[in-house]
């Protein structure tokens, strides 16, 4: 409810504010609804200053729905490393395969939301800017904005709180310019309503806002926090194993909870107080051949989302069994190979706490 202001004026205030501060990003200069669907894609869990350094390199290897929709998936998640959540890269692949097939472009969220890795928030988004239609969005920066503005005392989480917001947002959104509109809560949520220093006096919506126009209350003590997740901690090891300048990785499984899809060095989970020993026998037991911990370990430390891994990382030597040396799911790669597959983070943190890179000499650790 917008008890302050009417609703037309806080929506003109908002597109003119978003006309004259806007950030000048690269997706924000098309209207090809191919590019904008790649930039939101790249935009679900990734901020937009880490999307900007790997958009148009993206454009220019896979410049229109056709090139990517043919492309191979290895060489599409290739060209993703560095932006993370690898599973994002497979659904727009197999979401420009299903738009090259069709020949035409979704009309609506509904239509957008059918394809794969598609939810509420992006389709909604899509659609506001790719079609015209008045659908509004949430995101974390609008939950947080519109929190405020409604100084709602409920977590955003909430499915009453999320009805409540999403139709305030559609209350605020000009249907005569749908995506920006969008764009500029967004905007204002990311340069002005922040989470720890609001500048209230700079914001469109300050005119309309509760917590802002109330004595009683303070901007920073909304969105009111809901439960948090309790951390988990996995322990792990992971062997690093060379031959002359190449190194032995594994492909984990595409709905694996953590790297899922990507290229990494063999890695076991192990209980806490689980020496080298017994990581050599339950790495034989996943990988085959015949593993010999014998270096000592260093520790490497990653979090993901709610995860932390603590990784006890070590060169190692293995040796394939005769009878399935051919048909082991270790592939070795060169340093130069490497660069162009879907890795992580993590490969180049464990390589350089072992002390692993380029210019190292020739390290013989495998057959």
């Amino acid at each position: 409810m917008l008890q302050l202001v009417e609703p037309e004026q806080l929506r003109s205030a908002l597109l003119a504010w978003f006309d004259r501060c806007r950030r000048d990003l690269p997706w924000r200069r098309t209207e090809d609804p191919y590019e904008v669907l790649v930039a939101e894609i790249m935009l679900q869990q990734t901020r937009s200053e880490v999307v900007a350094t790997r958009y148009e390199g993206f454009l220019d290897r896979f410049p229109r729905l056709d090139a990517l929709a043919e492309a191979r998936v290895e060489a599409v998640e290739a060209a993703w490393s560095g932006l993370g959540y690898y599973r994002r890269a497979r659904n727009l692949h197999r979401a420009a395969r299903i738009l090259a097939e069709r020949a035409t472009l979704p009309a609506s969220a509904a239509e957008w939301a059918e394809l794969p890795g598609i939810g509420a928030y992006t389709s909604a988004l899509l659609a506001s800017r790719c079609s015209g239609e008045a659908s509004p969005v949430l995101d974390g920066n609008v939950e947080r904005v519109l929190s405020r503005f409604l100084a709602s005392t409920e977590p955003p989480r909430r499915a009453a709180a999320r009805r409540r917001l999403l139709a305030t947002a559609a209350r605020l959104l000009d249907p005569s310019r749908p995506g920006d509109s969008n764009q500029a809560l967004m905007e204002v949520g990311s340069l002005v309503c922040r989470r720890a220093r609001p500048d209230c006096g700079a914001c469109p919506l300050a005119p309309g806002c509760l917590a802002f126009r109330s004595r009683e209350l303070d901007p920073r003590a909304f969105p009111v926090a809901g439960p948090r997740r309790a951390r988990e901690v996995r322990h792990c090891f992971t062997a690093v194993v060379q031959r002359g300048g190449e190194l032995l990785l594994h492909r984990r499984p595409g709905d694996a909870d953590w790297l899922a899809g990507r290229w990494h060095l063999p890695t076991v989970e192990l209980a806490s107080g689980d020496g080298s020993v017994r990581a050599a026998e339950v790495l034989g037991r996943k990988f085959g051949g015949c593993w010999a911990c014998e270096e000592p370990a260093v520790m490497v430390r990653h979090a993901v989302t709610y995860r932390d891994f603590l990784v006890r990382a070590a060169v190692v030597r293995w040796r394939p069994e005769p009878a399935t040396a051919g048909r082991s799911s270790l592939v070795w790669f060169g340093h130069q190979e490497i660069d162009e597959l879907p890795t992580s983070s993590l490969l180049r943190k464990t390589l350089d706490s072992v002390g692993v890179n380029r210019a190292d000499p020739p390290l013989h650790s495998g057959p």
